[in-house]
């Protein structure tokens, strides 16, 4: 070398511009990644793991490593530059033979020991040796590792190559050593060779463990602690996921590393440690290097990692960092676009190697499976997003057993293209909507930290307005509908969410399914699944609250038999048998008095096996049956109706067992179908709020009435009725209703002083007792004096068989005029009968008769002509009767004169106040001691009186006091 330096200047400043240039730039920064390089393709070269030391003794730095000795091609490599001494077999990881150029950036004297013998070279002696040879010498250094001299010491104890290096002044020996530190961990993740690296005290080692399907665990053990990576390798790459407490952490930032760092910076998600051609400082990749050609086999990594870790891998979208960087993420995207790896719950893709977990003999498609896998945080966050409930696997599984169902069908992976997301994914929606819309990823990467991955890869994206429109024309239990209606739930989170779910299916009682909630019914507490012709109403057990808040109505059984529909299926098919099924199904879950009384029309087989409405059937046995007519309407419901439905069922819809009701509320007329109801309306002074009647009273046989009336009373449905003297039933009881002929409200009430012996007492033997008083409303009542009352009253009194006391006639009369003075009752309404009871208790011919209106003038004459009332309506009564007052019938006159006192001076005034009700307003008093009056008109003579009145003038027969 010497020889050619001197025989050529030139190559002398060319090597030692080369060698400057190399320390100055290309390895500038790089002496402990060079030598490890070496010290990996030493220990490889000798099948041991490999170990690098670096110690600082003072101003020397130690470097040992193991592995293969330095033999003759080494030698030569290191004296020539660009000249490698390593095989091309591909797995070292030198090429150029400059790397060792590294250690002229710290020292200008270097002795490298080997236990095959050593070498030394040193600034110092090339000098001399170009002085002693006249080589001229350079304006820079000469090359320093172009001669080399022999080094006889051994490596230290252990080692296999040392690398001694006299640092250079200037040259800060601890600020070297911590950055050896900082690289330490990066060469281990790099050099695979290597196993251990020593920095002064300080250890760092590296573990890699197999986890399977291709998976390595690479722990790096630092004195810090430990660091993870998940490992995977292709046919030109070296793949490495960091992990951060069981979980990948991708990387934002990194370079390529060929096998060593670069300059060519990434932002994958991965560190990349690649087979590429690189210049000789290994910074930089060739120009038409094929950098695509380094994703091959990314998709591989990405299945073999745990399914929650998978899109980890996918690089996030953003500028590239270099052009390498800008080629390898669309090599990398196309490579998880174009191959099945994103774990499903449907079934896997065609030609895909997956394995269905538990299969023995084969290896899992899933690592999680594998005992001790890097993915065993699975099991964690399974159960982490996991919810309490119970979801169909089919429907009813637990929570517990939910993670099963999932993992049975985890196994699959599709290409993404071909897989859909569904944003926020629940265990319980996922094994629901899988069998719908498939394939679909799991519920662990649905959430939003992964929505920017599956983004990126095209994975269709779906809806609530997807799934809806899913469930058309699906058929399943029940059961599952109510899970998915719950697993939808939590979804619906606005009034948008809502109208997406516009058109989700719902199940019907009568197994149909349709389209949309706003177009069905919930029941109210229904419980059990009734088919309704007449209403969409959602099948008891897929009920759930989202319905309702998608707009669904709810209703409870009596609005459901109130529906205007089953009212018009009524009128067009009253016997359909669905309609009567459904109807007598639902009625027992209705309040008997808030169904409408038109449920009567529904048709039902009578014993004869006819049809018949049911408001003309009655139950067999029925008391109603004893008390009707012979020629009654009413016809035997069939009994295996009754087995069927039961009486109650039967009862409500207006099946007789006791007397039926017709209600409305705010009717307008008397369009009830009410026997006489058109003149009963007619005497209301205005429409009644509510109309509750009974009816079919037209058939009630007339000597049934003793009975009917106990009936009537003592069911509770109709004993309320008769508090109103003004309803339609005590009405028409009143009017129709008759006794041996007599109408009801002809009739006494028991015990009543008033009509004895006018009108027949009711006979209340068949009537409860404690029930008696509610009769009064339909019996004659004093107090209300109509028209047939009054017709009655004056017959009774004009019957000469009748002996009523006068008290009671007198009676009579009172009531009868008091109707006609307070316009109750019209005398042009009236028939009259050619007799009147008069004051004796006689029927006399009314030709005879006068109405007594002054209280004397009944001293004067007789009883057999005078008929009694009270002086207060004494003109009513005439009016009535049509009969003369007998004041003025009959003219009386005073005799004798008597002596004029005042009732206040008088004594015997005070005994008479305290006797009788007498005037005492300043008229004149006049005793006598024979009074007598004369009478002219309808009646003549003379009578004794004990007093009389004249205008303000009262005539007194005064006694003769003794004692």
């Amino acid at each position: 070398m010497l020889a050619a330096w001197r025989d050529s200047p030139t190559r002398l400043r060319e090597d030692a511009a080369t060698e400057a240039d190399l320390v100055r730039a290309g390895y500038r920064d790089r002496l402990l990644t060079e030598l490890a390089q070496n010290a990996a393709d030493a220990a490889r070269r000798a099948g041991v793991p490999g170990r690098l030391a670096v110690l600082v003794v003072g101003d020397t730095l130690h470097i040992a490593n193991t592995g293969a000795p330095l033999d003759l091609p080494g030698v030569h490599a290191l004296t020539a530059l660009r000249a490698s001494g390593k095989s091309e077999s591909g797995q070292s990881v030198g090429r150029f033979g400059v790397g060792f150029t590294a250690v002229r950036s710290v020292s200008d004297e270097i002795e490298l020991r080997s236990r095959a013998g050593g070498l030394r070279f040193s600034l110092t002696d090339t000098r001399t040796a170009l002085t002693e040879t006249a080589v001229p010498e350079t304006v820079t250094a000469p090359p320093v590792l172009r001669l080399a001299w022999p080094a006889p010491q051994a490596p230290a104890d252990g080692w296999d190559t040392e690398i001694v290096l006299l640092l250079r002044p200037g040259v800060d020996p601890s600020g070297l050593c911590a950055a050896m530190r900082a690289e330490a961990v990066d060469l281990l993740l790099e050099l695979p060779a290597l196993r251990e690296i020593r920095i002064g005290e300080d250890v760092f080692t590296a573990e890699v463990t197999p986890v399977g399907s291709g998976l390595e665990e690479v722990r790096v053990r630092t004195p810090d602690g430990s660091r993870t990576w998940w490992q995977y390798r292709t046919r030109r790459s070296r793949w490495l996921l960091p992990v951060r407490d069981g979980r990948p952490v991708p990387v934002a930032e990194d370079v390529l590393r060929a096998p060593t760092r670069s300059d060519e910076e990434l932002s994958l998600p991965a560190l990349l440690v690649a087979d590429l051609p690189m210049q000789p400082d290994r910074r930089r990749a060739l120009p038409g290097a094929r950098v695509s050609a380094l994703a091959e086999g990314y998709a591989d990594f990405a299945r073999a990692l745990p399914e929650s870790a998978r899109l980890a891998l996918v690089p996030a979208p953003g500028f590239a960092r270099s052009e390498i960087d800008g080629v390898l993420r669309e090599a990398l995207l196309h490579e998880l676009r174009t191959h099945p790896w994103l774990p499903v719950l449907g079934p896997e893709e065609p030609g895909t190697t997956g394995i269905a977990l538990g299969t023995p003999g084969a290896e899992p498609a899933d690592p999680d499976a594998l005992p001790g896998s890097p993915g065993a945080f699975l099991a964690d966050s399974a159960s982490a997003s996991g919810r309490p409930g119970a979801v169909p696997g089919g429907p009813g599984v637990a929570t517990g057993d939910r993670s099963a169902v999932l993992a049975d069908r985890r196994a699959a992976v599709a290409l993404p293209a071909r897989a859909s997301v569904f944003p926020g994914l629940t265990p319980e929606l996922a094994v629901l909507l899988d069998e719908l819309i498939g394939p679909l990823v799991p519920p662990e990467l649905s959430g939003p930290a992964h929505a920017e991955a599956l983004a990126v890869l095209d994975v269709h994206r779906l809806g609530l307005a997807r799934v809806a429109e899913s469930t058309s024309g699906l058929h399943r239990p029940p059961a599952w509908w109510r899970a998915l209606y719950a697993a939808l739930e939590p979804f619906v989170v606005d009034p948008v969410a809502a109208e997406a779910l516009g058109a989700l299916a719902v199940p019907l009682s009568d197994d149909r399914v349709v389209t949309g909630p706003r177009t069905v019914v919930l029941d109210d507490g229904l419980g059990v699944a009734v088919a309704l012709p007449w209403a969409r109403l959602v099948h008891p057990q897929a009920a759930h609250p989202l319905l309702a808040r998608l707009g669904a109505r709810t209703a409870t059984a009596a609005e459901l038999l109130a529906d205007p529909a089953l009212r018009a299926h009524l009128d067009d098919d009253p016997g359909d048998p669905d309609i009567v099924d459904a109807v007598l199904r639902l009625v027992p879950r209705a309040a008997p008095q808030s169904l409408p009384a038109w449920l009567g029309l529904l048709e039902l087989p009578d014993s004869t096996g006819e049809p018949r409405p049911a408001d003309e059937l009655l139950l067999p046995g029925a008391p109603l049956g004893d008390l009707l007519v012979a020629d009654s309407p009413f016809g035997v419901v069939a009994a295996e109706t009754v087995d069927e439905y039961g009486a109650e069922a039967l009862r409500a819809i207006g099946v007789g067992w006791n007397f039926g009701l017709v209600s409305e509320t705010d009717p307008t007329g008397p369009d009830h179908h009410l026997d006489d109801e058109d003149r009963w309306w007619a005497g209301l002074e205005s429409d009644p709020e509510q109309l509750v009647a009974v009816r079919d009273l037209d058939l009630v046989d007339d000597a049934a009435w003793p009975r009917a009336l106990r009936l009537l009373t003592t069911d509770p449905r109709t004993a309320d009725l008769f508090t109103d003297p003004r309803g339609y039933t005590p009405w028409w009881l009143r009017e129709h209703a008759r006794f041996d002929g007599i109408p009801l409200g002809h009739h006494r009430f028991p015990g009543d002083p008033e009509f004895v012996g006018l009108l027949p007492d009711f006979p209340a033997a068949d009537v409860d007792p404690a029930r008696l008083s509610l009769l009064r409303t339909v019996l004659a009542d004093p107090a209300v004096i109509d028209p047939d009352l009054a017709h009655a009253l004056l017959d009774a009194l004009a019957d000469p068989q009748r002996r009523p006391d006068p008290a009671v006639v007198a009676g009579a009369h009172r009531r009868l005029a008091a109707a006609v003075a307070e316009g109750r009752l019209d005398v042009a309404d009236l028939d009259l009968p050619e007799r009147v009871r008069v004051l004796s208790g006689a029927a006399v011919d009314a030709r005879e008769a006068m109405v007594l209106d002054l209280p004397w003038f009944g001293l004067a004459v007789s009883p057999q002509r005078l008929v009694a009332g009270s002086a207060e309506h004494a003109e009513a009564l005439a009016s009535l009767l049509d009969l003369p007052l007998v004041s003025e019938a009959v003219s009386a006159e005073v005799l004798g004169d008597g002596r004029h006192t005042t009732w206040s001076a008088e004594p015997l005034a005070v005994v008479l106040a305290d006797l009788f009700v007498t005037p005492q307003a300043g008229g004149d008093l006049v005793l006598h001691t024979d009074l007598r009056v004369r009478l002219d008109g309808a009646v003549r003579g003379t009578v004794a009186v004990p007093w009389w009145r004249e205008g303000a003038t009262t005539h007194v027969l005064a006694p003769e006091p003794i004692g």
